[in-house]
This record gives C-alpha cells, sequence and structure tokens, in this order.
C-alpha cells in the first residue's frame, strides 16, 4: 500500500467520523424539537411546571377547568355537584343564584365572592353541591388562602331532592365538563343549569335553556353562574 492510499483511508475515516458525529447531533436535535419542546410547551400551558408558582397546576391561565369526578361518598351526599379549579388575575369573583318561577325571576342571590382593590391573581377551587335531603345548596369560593363559603335553603324555592318525587321531571345541565373553559371578564359564565317540572326541555347549549320561551315552560329552574371582572 503506498503512502497516497494511506493518507487517502485515513481522510475517508474522518470524513466518516464527522458524519457520525452530524447524524448523532441531528438526531438528538430532532429529539429535542420533536418531544423535549413540545413537551415543555405543554407543561408551562397548563402550569405544570416548577415555576408556576401559587397557580393551580393543570388549569392554563385565565380558564376554568372540572376537577375529575372520582369514585366517593359525594353521590350519595349531593343531588348536584361541580368543582372547578381556576387561575385568573381579576379584581373580583362573584358567584350568583337564580330561582325562575313560571319564567318569572323570584330570586337573584349573591352567593359567594372574593374582591380585591386592585387586578390581583386569582388561582383556586370553586365548589358547589345540593345535599340530599336538606336541600341546602352550600358553595366555596377560595383563592390564594382567601374563601368565602354560604348555605342557601333551597326548600324555600320549591325544590325536589332526586327520588323525592318519581313523578317530577328534572335534570341538570352543567357548562363546563371536560375542557378547559376560557374566561370572559365582566360576562356570565353558567355554571349549572337545574330544572324541575312544567314541559321540561333540557338542551345542551345554554342559551336555549334560558330563553323566555323555555323558562316560562318549567315550573322551576335553579341557575348558577359566575361573573369575574
Amino acid at each position: 500500500m503506498t503512502i497516497k492510499d494511506q493518507e487517502f483511508k485515513k481522510i475517508v475515516k474522518k470524513a466518516r467520523l464527522k458524519n457520525t458525529h452530524r447524524t448523532i447531533v441531528i438526531a438528538v436535535l430532532s429529539l429535542i424539537v420533536l418531544i423535549v419542546l413540545p413537551g415543555g410547551l405543554y407543561l408551562n400551558y397548563y402550569n405544570y411546571g416548577p415555576f408556576r408558582g401559587e397557580k393551580i397546576a393543570g388549569v392554563p391561565d385565565n380558564h376554568l377547568v372540572q376537577v375529575e369526578n372520582q369514585m366517593d361518598l359525594s353521590r350519595l351526599l349531593f343531588d348536584f355537584g361541580s368543582q372547578l379549579k381556576f387561575n385568573t388575575q381579576a379584581r373580583a369573583m362573584t358567584v350568583y343564584f337564580d330561582h325562575y318561577q313560571k319564567g318569572e325571576k323570584t330570586t337573584h342571590k349573591l352567593i359567594a365572592s372574593l374582591m380585591t382593590d386592585t387586578k390581583s391573581n386569582y388561582n383556586g377551587y370553586l365548589t358547589i353541591g345540593i345535599s340530599k335531603g336538606e336541600k341546602k345548596l352550600l358553595v366555596n369560593l377560595s383563592s390564594n388562602g382567601g374563601a368565602s363559603e354560604t348555605t342557601t335553603d333551597l326548600t324555600a324555592f320549591q325544590y325536589i331532592s332526586l327520588g323525592e318525587d318519581n313523578d317530577l321531571p328534572g335534570g341538570a345541565i352543567y357548562h363546563i365538563e371536560e375542557d378547559p373553559l376560557e374566561i370572559q371578564k365582566n360576562v356570565e359564565i353558567p355554571l349549572i343549569y337545574i330544572a324541575q317540572g312544567g314541559d321540561l326541555k333540557l338542551y345542551a347549549e345554554m342559551e336555549n335553556n334560558l330563553s323566555e320561551e323555555n323558562l316560562k315552560s318549567v315550573e322551576n329552574v335553579y341557575y348558577i353562574y359566575l361573573i369575574v371582572e
């Protein structure tokens, strides 16, 4: 083998090593782009990252998310219930209860509220439940160490517990179920709509449930909603 042949082989070997190194670098960068970067963006969007501070994990900024229902005693204790978690910036979060009888609004009541003088971070939970038998509407709104909790007696509004009158038509619609809901400020955010008696119809779209025509056809409607300011 001549000296020129040996030098040529060395050049080829170096070229192969460079190509191998380049291939490894490209592969690693590809993994970062395809797996690590999207994963990081996902964790950041849903506030799972290590630098989320007081934000609630699993909730995007300015969103409400339904907490996954666990198999527990809640179904035995409550006719209807919902627990939401949230991350947002606001001056106030207020929960209202409206009662309609044959289309006429008989009650408009503030049932939970958190307020700050200036726009602040609100990170916490909203829990709503209607107890069986006692017919009490229980509400707890908590955020960053503060809480607002009330109990409303629904017997004053002709509420009938599930199973108490099997001939009474009734049902409920939960506005927030699986997908995160972006918070719109200064507008009603429907939470739970409960209808009992009359010509009962339930619609997936909350605006249809709350239409004047539909409300007039139902004996009693119990409507719970949130306003974020």
